[in-house]
């Protein structure tokens, strides 16, 4: 019980408001769905509801009963204020649905010469083979485009790989500023077309990805067309937590949703690989910009500074690798956030001539984005200082906290669900967030204020795990908050049970708080099991046919149930009687409409016969090239899919216990 009838009184008013409140934004959210372009009046609505709240939040809630109540009361402000800019850039950019026309080679007036860089350093020879054979294979003529192998690591096999493909070896004496040194190096002494297009070593282009880039360059003032970089393998999060077909790759909503809408503001940023860029353009910046580990944010920055124009092509054309392991992908996203931070100091986007009001609030969001991890830590730390030692980092009444903080983010969340998000929920933000939070809040605070020279660190891409162990070394932050985490939970519950009956609602609020944050925490230590990755080459799935003709039989027609750059399944259209007698056996495989056509050795057949395995034989290059833009003629989209449905999310989160419990626990 509250303390009097009048407080009860009080209290009831407050919720039937905050009802009252909560009813008109579901009635007003019912209606946007119906007419659509009521959605910048609920933007305008959920705005001022969230101002509202931060007013309230600095007038009345600051607690000043001492220093480190008031610190970390700022702190939490600070991080509230950072959301609210977050939250207010991403609703200006999503408010107008994009759509932009569409340009062939057709508008042009001249086929333009093209130059495609390949940036490697160390990266192993099997994956720059596949990417080197698919930039060789473009349906361009062959006259107008050259290949060029930009190695930063010297090696011969490079050089003979160059050599068979077709392609330019391109080195340097120097490796002064890592990548963006290397493909300056190159520009300056190789490359002459008028445009060129930036690979990395494991990004496979589809044969049409000239064809379907280059026409956009009709307009003179463009300097930049963008595509999003998409993998063909699964993520940390889809592998270890075992969810291949139920989630996106993490990085889906950055390359296929914000970036399309940032081309709506030429604010495209360009992400390092699968980009053309228009050389002159590039030379008026003097070159690819250096001094950062993060070129290609500062490439396209300056061209739009410039008054360049840049685009978004929303189409699967290239395909890589994402990161194998946990350990890896924090290695990829600490040098994003550190080299982010450094090209804000450099060329602040708030202060660099040229550019346009929603140009610079998108691209300071885009640095904002990434001190997310310190503010997820300061998250953290808020129920468990009180509930810990009782210092409160946020004082109010617990219903009146409730009347504005309630309907400020049950609006966030219904402008989330009205974008139509299809590759990320609020549920999933928090996951992958809570992943990174604690090495990424160290990365960006040491970064801003304690910033060294920093290594360029390349990924490390294709190196398998060859058994499920658990990465106690990253996981170690976790752990540590999961066991702060849990003994602020047993505490709180404890303090909930004996103190008195007015302070129940202030625990249970702290305590809903502190289980939220422990529900990212324990998922992001679920995926520091890493679980084995049993395949060395990755399987595509095509829908295509092909004969095959085992030594001394007749050739029979068969369905691809998949493929890889070293074996294919295969599934004949008429059963065969005894599919074991063809084990061991040579096969010739014909692919139809297409020229290509293979040896393999038959080794083994499943099911009855109805699923047939081969290896191929030695392969020449002309075979691997025609091979590699076979698979990926029919490849159209990357690995996984998903439905941003909050039933689906709930069933998922669920899936994570289980699978991991039936993979790490039963070893099944």
């Amino acid at each position: 019980m509250l303390g009097t009838a009048f407080d009860l009184r009080i209290v009831a008013n407050k919720l039937l408001l905050l009802a009252a409140v909560l009813i008109v934004l579901v009635v007003f959210a019912l209606l946007v769905r119906r007419r659509r372009s009521l959605i910048r009046y609920f933007i305008g609505l959920a705005i001022l509801l969230q101002v509202i709240y931060m007013t309230w939040r600095v007038l009345y809630t600051v607690p000043t009963f001492n220093a480190v109540s008031l610190f970390f009361g700022l702190l939490l402000f600070l991080a509230e204020f950072a959301a609210l800019l977050q939250s207010t850039t991403h609703r200006l950019m999503f408010m107008k649905d994009h759509t932009q026309q569409v340009k062939t080679l057709a508008d042009l007036e001249e086929l333009p010469i093209v130059d495609i860089l390949i940036a490697t350093y160390n990266e192993p020879i099997k994956i720059l083979r596949n990417t080197v054979a698919a930039a060789v294979s473009q349906d361009y003529p062959a006259d107008r485009f050259t290949v060029y192998i930009c190695d930063d690591g010297g090696r011969e096999e490079v050089r003979r790989l160059a050599e068979e493909c077709g392609a330019v070896w391109s080195i340097r004496e120097n490796h002064n500023h890592a990548k963006a040194g290397n493909l300056n190096h190159c520009l300056r002494t190789h490359a002459r077309g008028d445009l060129f297009v930036v690979l990395d070593a494991d990004m496979i282009a589809r044969s049409n990805f000239l064809e379907r880039t280059v026409g956009y360059f009709c307009d003179p003032e463009m300097a930049l067309v963008q595509a999003p970089q998409v993998f063909y393998n699964p993520d940390p999060f889809q592998n270890n937590l075992q969810l291949y077909g139920a989630i996106p790759n993490e990085q889906d909503f950055f390359m296929r949703e914000v970036l399309t809408r940032r081309s709506a503001f030429n604010a495209v940023l360009n992400v390092g690989s699968n980009a053309v860029f228009r050389r002159s353009a590039i030379d008026a910046i003097g070159l690819i910009p250096v001094g950062t580990i993060t070129e290609d944010m500062a490439t396209s920055m300056l061209l739009q500074a410039r008054g360049y124009k840049t685009i978004f092509v929303n189409e699967t054309l290239a395909m890589g690798l994402s990161p194998d392991t946990f350990s890896d992908y924090v290695i990829q996203r600490d040098r994003w956030c550190r080299g982010n931070i450094q090209v804000m100091k450099k060329w602040n986007p708030l202060r660099l001539p040229g550019l346009s009001f929603m140009q610079r609030l998108i691209y300071f969001d885009g640095v904002l984005y990434w001190f997310f991890g310190l503010q997820k830590i300061i998250y953290y730390v808020g129920p468990m200082l009180f509930l810990l030692i009782g210092v409160p980092v946020y004082y109010a009444n617990v219903f009146t906290m409730l009347l504005f903080f309630v309907p400020m983010y049950y609006s966030s969340s219904l402008i989330f669900t009205l974008f139509d998000h299809q590759n990320r929920t609020f549920s999933w933000a928090h996951i992958y967030e809570s992943a990174l939070a604690p090495y990424l809040s160290l990365s960006a605070v040491s970064e801003l204020f304690f910033s060294q020279k920093s290594k360029f660190s390349v990924t490390p891409k294709g190196s398998a795990e060859e058994s499920s162990h658990f990465a106690l070394r990253v996981a170690v932050p976790h752990l540590i908050l999961a066991g702060f985490s849990i003994w602020a939970l047993a505490a709180g519950i404890q303090k909930m049970l004996t103190d008195v009956n007015y302070m129940i609602p202030v625990y249970l609020v702290n305590l809903f708080w502190l289980l939220y944050n422990l529900m990212g925490i324990m998922i992001a230590i679920i995926v520091c099991f890493e679980k084995q990755r049993v395949r060395t080459e990755e399987r595509f799935l095509i829908e295509d046919s092909l004969m095959i003709q085992v030594e001394g039989e007749a050739p029979v027609p068969a369905n691809i149930i998949d493929i890889s750059f070293t074996s294919i399944a295969v599934e004949p259209q008429v059963v065969k009687t005894n599919p074991d007698s063809w084990v061991g056996k040579q096969a010739r495989l014909v692919f139809h409409g297409f020229d290509l056509s293979l040896n393999a050795k038959v080794l083994r057949s499943r099911s009855w016969g109805k699923r047939i395995i081969l290896m191929y034989n030695e392969l020449t290059i002309k075979q691997h090239i025609a091979l590699v833009k076979y698979i990926f003629s029919y490849q159209k989209a990357g690995f996984g899919a998903f439905t941003s449905s909050s039933t689906r999310t709930l069933v998922t989160l669920k899936d994570i216990i289980q699978k991991w419990w039936r993979v790490f626990v039963l070893k099944r």
